[in-house]
C-alpha cells in the first residue's frame, strides 16, 4: 500500500492525548457523580454512568479520528492486469483475387454468393470491429501478389473504405501463385519487426513484435517445391492462418462471356473448382500458424477474431492501475463519529 500524503500520518501522534483526555474525563465524570449523588434530594433519583457505554463511545470517536487521518493520507493499493498491447500487433491479410473466387461458396444452395463477395462481407464486419492500434496490410493476390497499402496501417477507416472498392478484376492474369504471396507477405512481416535483434529476439524494454499472415484463399493450388524451400526458410517465426473458402467439392466457375455461361477449357468443357484444403493445411502445419474452414456464412468473420484474439494473447504486457482507498476510511470515519455522538447523548 502506498500513501499520497503521508505526512498526514503524524496525526496519529495525537491518538495517545485523546486517550489520556478520555480517561481524564471519565475520572472527573466518575467523582461528579459520586459527589452528586451525597445530596439527600437526589440520592434516589441519579443513576450512576454507564462504563461500558462510555467506553463504547470513546472507542468509535477515537476510531473515526484514526480513520480520518489514514482518509487525510490518501491509501492507494496498486492493480495489476495483463492487457495486449493492440499497437504491438500486425497482420498481412493476403486476399484470393483469382477467378476461381467467382465460384458460388456453396454450390448446393440456392442463388448462394460467390466466394469472392462473402470474403469482402466478412472482411468489413472484421475490420468494423478490430481493436484501437491493429495494423493492417491488405494484399489481393493472383498469380502476383499487390499491397494495396503502403506498410501497415491502423486507419481501419480507410481500410474498409479500400475493401468496399475491392473489384475481382483488379488482376488481369487469374492464376493463383501461393507462393510469390507468401514471399510478399514474409517481406511485409519483416519491415514491421525492426526492433528484432539477428537471433529473433527482442530488447529486455520492448515487447517483440507481433506479426503474422492470413491467408484467404480456395487453395486451388497443388503444394509444389518452391512453396515448400519458401516455408523450410522462414520456419515459425511468422505464423500464416489459412482460411479456406468453399466446398471441397467441384464446382463450376461463372463467366458471363462464355456461351454456356461458364469457364470452359481450350476444348469447350467446362472448369470445375474445388476447395484444396492439403494446400492450406500444408501452409499453416509448416508455419506454426491454424487452418480455419470457410464453408458456412459466419464461420470467416469467427475464424479472423479467433485469430485477433490469439494473437493479442502473445502481445500482452502487465498494466498497473492505481486504486485510491480514502474514500472508504472517510465513510468509516462517518459512521464511528455519528455513533460515538449518538450513545452520547
Amino acid at each position: 500500500m502506498q500513501w499520497d500524503y503521508p505526512w498526514a500520518l503524524w496525526g496519529l501522534a495525537m491518538v495517545p492525548g485523546l486517550i489520556y483526555c478520555a480517561i481524564t474525563l471519565w475520572r472527573q465524570k466518575r467523582d461528579f457523580w459520586e459527589v452528586w449523588c451525597r445530596l439527600p434530594f437526589m440520592r434516589q433519583q441519579s443513576v450512576g454512568p454507564s462504563r461500558r457505554r462510555y467506553f463504547l463511545a470513546a472507542v468509535l470517536l477515537l476510531a473515526g479520528f484514526i480513520l480520518s487521518v489514514l482518509g487525510f493520507a490518501s491509501p492507494v493499493i496498486q492493480r495489476t492486469a495483463w492487457e495486449p498491447v493492440w499497437e504491438n500487433v500486425a497482420l498481412v491479410l493476403l486476399a484470393d483475387f483469382s477467378k476461381s473466387m467467382e465460384a458460388p461458396r456453396n454450390p448446393l444452395e440456392a442463388n448462394a454468393p460467390s466466394r469472392f463477395e462473402e470474403m469482402r462481407v466478412s472482411l468489413l464486419e472484421f475490420l468494423s470491429t478490430l481493436p484501437p492500434g491493429v495494423k493492417i496490410s491488405l494484399v489481393p493476390f493472383s498469380e502476383y501478389a499487390i499491397p494495396i497499402t503502403s506498410g501497415f496501417s491502423d486507419d481501419h477507416s480507410e481500410l474498409i473504405a479500400k475493401v468496399r472498392r475491392f473489384q475481382r478484376d483488379f488482376f488481369y492474369k487469374q492464376g493463383t501463385d501461393l507462393t510469390t504471396t507468401l514471399q510478399e507477405g514474409f517481406h511485409l512481416a519483416n519491415t514491421f519487426a525492426p526492433t528484432l535483434g539477428p537471433n529473433g529476439t527482442s530488447s529486455a524494454t520492448k515487447l517483440a513484435p507481433v506479426t503474422s499472415l492470413v491467408l484467404i484463399s480456395d487453395g486451388d493450388e497443388p503444394v509444389t517445391n518452391g512453396l515448400r524451400q519458401a516455408l523450410a526458410e522462414r520456419g515459425t517465426g511468422v505464423p500464416v492462418f489459412a482460411i479456406g473458402v468453399g466446398s471441397e467439392g467441384p464446382t463450376y466457375i461463372p463467366e458471363p462471356q462464355s456461351p454456356v455461361g461458364y469457364v470452359v477449357d481450350k476444348k469447350g468443357v467446362p472448369v470445375t473448382t474445388a476447395l484444396n484444403t492439403a494446400t492450406l493445411r500444408f501452409i499453416a502445419e509448416k508455419t506454426g500458424g491454424v487452418y480455419y474452414p470457410f464453408e458456412r456464412r459466419g464461420q470467416l468473420l469467427t475464424a479472423l477474431q479467433h485469430i485477433i484474439q490469439r494473437q493479442g494473447i502473445r502481445s500482452q504486457r502487465a498494466y498497473t492501475y492505481p486504486y485510491p482507498l480514502r474514500h472508504f476510511f472517510f465513510l468509516g470515519a462517518f459512521f464511528c463519529l455519528v455513533s460515538a455522538w449518538k450513545f452520547e447523548n
